[in-house]
């Protein structure tokens, strides 16, 4: 793994110039690009900071449409997406929409209605059957979350039956021949369409839709009770959505965090409940634990039971889909550990290329995405799964995952008319081809991944050089109040040479963590890794006495080696007890 070292000295002198903050958040902030005007709402926002909707140039015609419906009555259809981000989406606009129909004085569960596609029946997005059944059921608008952009069968049916159709989304727009294709639709709320006016663009899908509220409820002049309970759905969709929680998305994810952790929504406690969670919401827990058990549901049975479990009241109901939720989470985790074990066996039966790929019969369509992410994670190189279709004979459906050195949309693009269906961007893809086609396919894309040796070697960031002796309770506040921390905002990640280390100790249940005592000019600090083993074998390939000097360690026996390592302070609270722990990133022998 190679490290670097983060270098924003000019960015740094001028937050320690115009601002009161400490050097070490100065440093931090320096690091995240983060300038001396934009600190106090990183670090303090408010609902001011929220950006206008009405930015959206066709934001005031969606506006139009939305109230004019339920004013007149006419019922309108929100079609979603079955992952957290749609859930979410879906959530905010039932919400907002039911409360200003009764605003307006209207039956709010007539006014007000979703559907969910099927992952598997119906595939993504919006459809015509979708459009049909909305049609049936007498619908008078359609409103899309999460998906639209680039629906033109499905939206170009919706023209020619006369059923309207707003689309919110924040996926890529689709460009042909160098133009922008614009989907058939009454207005577009989408914050990378070329022109728009946005100044924040990197939305997620409840992002969008929590700015249509928004929208309705200034044109209103409506207090909006719902507020804060709507944005703690939106930060649910940026943070299992992986959106960069900087700008405006940190102001959604921060007030939303905080509006989440206050919320009486009988669903969202009994799901707390259900997985015996009862510390604060944090990005951890909405990324890591909510968010798998709301995208269980759509991967293997109905995302409409993630979105009910919000819109329900009945503390028996909600606690029902609660534990089915959980149940649904277990089954997807032995299901993707399986399809992992069996990926990692196809793979290593043959040197490793640069794009991996592996067909695997019988995995769960929904999983594909999980596996690649898990191989792309262990072996970092661009990685791809495929299983068989469930519709279409002779076809199979695959997604993929990727590092930053390989554009995985561009790379593929240049060979999609060999694919029956194509999408993704710089990082992930899904496609469906004709398995006769695989072998070949594979052979192309490792031909052309032009990809080298440094390309797949493991890189990692570091802030800046911290002595053990600097770390005390003051840091630890100035970390604290930087939080939160995830995509595009990471976790400080600091470097201390020549530390002693003291002896390793390999513990838990799997025996997967090290345990690392750490001391540095009479500053001593407890350290954990994960992935030991991984770790270990590193550390042994470091030099020719390496492996003595790692079994001596693990005996406990103190030995006159010192390491270079790169850490992450953090709380640790165990039995009542709550002390600093340094969490390790890795670590190398400095000298002798």
């Amino acid at each position: 793994m190679r490290w670097f070292m983060s270098h924003h000295k000019r960015e740094y002198e001028v937050l320690r110039e115009k601002t009161q903050l400490s050097p070490v958040t100065c440093l931090l902030l320096a690091n995240r690009g983060v300038t001396a005007s934009e600190a106090q709402t990183a670090l303090n926002p408010t609902f001011e900071d929220l950006s206008d909707p009405f930015a959206f140039r066709e934001m005031e015609v969606a506006v139009s449409y939305i109230l004019d419906c339920l004013a007149a009555e006419i019922p309108i259809r929100i079609v979603g997406d079955y992952d957290q981000d749609g859930v979410a989406a879906t959530t905010i606009l039932m919400k907002g929409l039911r409360y200003f129909a009764e605003r307006l004085g209207a039956d709010p569960l007539h006014a007000v209605s979703y559907a969910i596609p099927d992952r598997m029946e119906d595939g993504y997005g919006i459809s015509p059957s979708l459009v049909e059944r909305a049609m049936d059921e007498r619908c008078g608008l359609i409103v899309t979350v999460d998906n639209g952009i680039a629906a033109f069968d499905a939206l170009q049916y919706a023209a020619e039956v006369g059923m309207p159709v707003i689309v919110t989304d924040h996926h890529q727009p689709v460009v042909e021949d160098g133009a922008f294709r614009r989907p058939e639709c009454e207005a577009l709320i989408n914050p990378h369409v070329p022109g728009e006016r946005v100044a924040f663009r990197d939305l997620c899908g409840a992002g969008v839709a929590f700015k249509l509220v928004d929208a309705l409820a200034r044109q209103m002049e409506d207090p909006f009770a719902l507020r804060e309970e709507l944005l703690g759905y939106a930060a649910l969709g940026t943070i299992c959505d992986v959106m960069p929680l900087v700008g405006e998305n940190r102001t959604i994810v921060t007030l939303g965090l905080d509006a989440l952790n206050r919320s009486t929504n009988p669903g969202l406690r009994a799901l707390l409940q259900a997985i015996h969670w009862e510390k604060d919401i944090t990005v951890y827990t909405a990324g890591f634990i909510i968010g798998p058990c709301i995208n269980a549901s759509g991967r293997l049975m109905t995302a409409r039971l993630g979105v009910e479990l919000f819109l329900e009241d009945d503390p028996v109901t909600v606690a029902a889909y609660a534990e089915e939720l959980v149940r649904l989470n277990d089954e997807r985790k032995a299901m993707t550990l399986e399809g992992t074990e069996r990926a990692q066996a196809v793979i290593e039966k043959k040197p490793l290329t640069p794009v991996l790929v592996c067909y695997l019969p019988g995995l769960h369509e929904s999983l594909c995405g999980l596996v690649a992410g898990r191989m792309r994670e262990r072996y970092n190189r661009p990685s791809l799964v495929f299983t068989d279709a469930q519709n279409g004979e002779g076809l199979i459906k695959g997604s993929g995952r990727s590092i930053p050195a390989y554009h995985m949309f561009q790379k593929l693009n240049a060979h999609r008319d060999d694919y029956v269906a194509f999408g993704g961007h710089a990082m992930a893809c899904g496609m469906t081809i004709r398995k006769v086609d695989l072998e070949r396919l594979v052979a192309t894309w490792n031909a052309e991944s032009e990809l080298t040796t440094s390309d797949l070697e493991r890189e990692i960031t570091v802030d800046g050089r911290l002595p053990l002796s600097a770390i005390d309770v003051a840091l630890m506040r100035d970390l604290d109040a930087l939080e939160p921390y995830g995509n595009g905002f990471a976790a400080p990640l600091f470097a201390a040479i020549a530390v002693h280390v003291r002896g390793f100790r390999v513990v838990g249940a799997a025996q997967n963590v090290l345990r690392v005592n750490l001391e540095q000019n009479g500053a001593r600090f407890v350290a954990v890794a994960f992935q030991a083993q991984e770790l270990l074998v590193r550390l042994k390939g470091q030099h020719p006495k390496a492996p003595e000097w790692v079994e001596a360690l693990l005996r406990g026996e103190d030995i006159p080696v010192s390491m270079d390592v790169l850490y992450k302070p953090q709380w640790n609270t165990f039995r009542g007890q709550t002390q600093i722990e340094l969490k390790l990133s890795d670590m190398r022998f400095s000298r002798v």
